[in-house]
């Protein structure tokens, strides 16, 4: 098992939105989906591009780039030290009449980030997650509820667990409060709850964003329009975009490889140039409509210990 490993956290600070190409379905653009479980994803190769090519807008050198990332061409072709796996999801936020929003997740994505932060050489500190009914939600111990807490259109039986308590400090603990916000730190480790396995499933599969995008012509249509006789045709369109709304978190296991050449010395320097040349501003733009402001995440390495 390689030695330099660890977790890349990403903070969804705008609307995100990692394609899955066209569909035939009512929302023509639709997310990136895990086959298994529908749950949102971030491809590995969608996540391993966009910091290639942020490697390139900040001008490092070409070779160590290629150490990074690989190289194929006719003379010369090799794979990067650099490993990226999928981003996947941690925590996903859902409107609240109770509180604005709470980050909601459920026993089997914490089942498995643990299994993943494990692998990556973290030490996740929370205890063994109970059975959550449908109708019930857990919550860290002194989030202040009633009884009573409704996402989206249901309400749930809260009940504070020691469990969660810990699992959303840890989470907290992965973010920069100088980048995310003090606030949103602070509000994490309150407003933190687990659902049920198949109510965190409904609620990723229909509480995303829904976005209406419309090409016009110069006639203010969206249809077929030609102007004179001599004029061409313009066509217009209206599609349905899906995307993930700004609060979501992602993970990603990392881990490096001893580099080829003499470029990087180490599989350690590898994950240094990730860290501290490629993310020096901590942030990375992912999936599509980059110039609609769309995509914007706070990135934050946590580095695991020896394998």
């Amino acid at each position: 098992m390689r030695q330099n490993r660890g977790a890349l956290f990403l903070y969804a600070q705008s609307f995100l939105h990692p394609g899955a190409g066209v569909s035939t379905e009512v929302i023509d653009l639709p997310i990136q989906r895990e086959a298994h479980n529908g749950y949102p994803v971030i491809p590995a190769s969608s996540l391993k591009g966009s910091l290639r090519d942020l490697a390139v807008q900040k001008g490092i050198d070409e070779k160590i780039i290629a150490a990074l990332f690989g190289q194929a061409s006719d003379t010369v072709s090799f794979a990067g030290a650099l490993i990226i796996g999928d981003g996947r999801i941690l925590a996903f936020p859902v409107r609240s009449l109770t509180r604005t929003f709470f980050w909601v997740s459920s026993p089997l994505i914490a089942a498995r980030v643990k299994r993943d932060l494990m692998v990556a050489g973290l030490k996740p500190n929370w205890g063994s997650i109970p059975e959550v009914k449908p109708t019930e939600v857990l919550v860290p111990e002194g989030c202040d509820l009633e009884d009573d807490l409704y996402l989206e259109e249901m309400n749930f039986k809260a009940k504070e667990n020691d469990a969660v308590s810990a699992l959303a400090k840890f989470v907290s603990l992965q973010l920069d409060p100088k980048i995310v916000g003090e606030t949103y730190v602070q509000k994490l480790e309150h407003d933190f709850a687990l659902v049920s396995d198949s109510t965190f499933s409904y609620l990723v599969r229909f509480a995303t964003h829904v976005n209406a995008r419309i090409k016009l012509t110069s006639a203010k249509t969206t249809g077929t329009y030609k102007a004179t006789e001599k004029a061409g045709k313009e066509t217009g369109n209206l599609w349905y975009e899906e995307v993930l709304p700004s609060e979501t978190i992602f993970y990603a296991l990392v881990s490096a490889d001893r580099p080829r050449g003499d470029n990087l010395g180490s599989s350690q320097q590898v994950l240094q140039e990730l860290t501290e040349s490629i993310l020096s501003d901590r942030f990375i733009q992912l999936g599509a409509n980059e110039t609609l402001g769309q995509g914007w995440c706070a990135a934050h390495f946590a580095k695991g210990g020896k394998a």
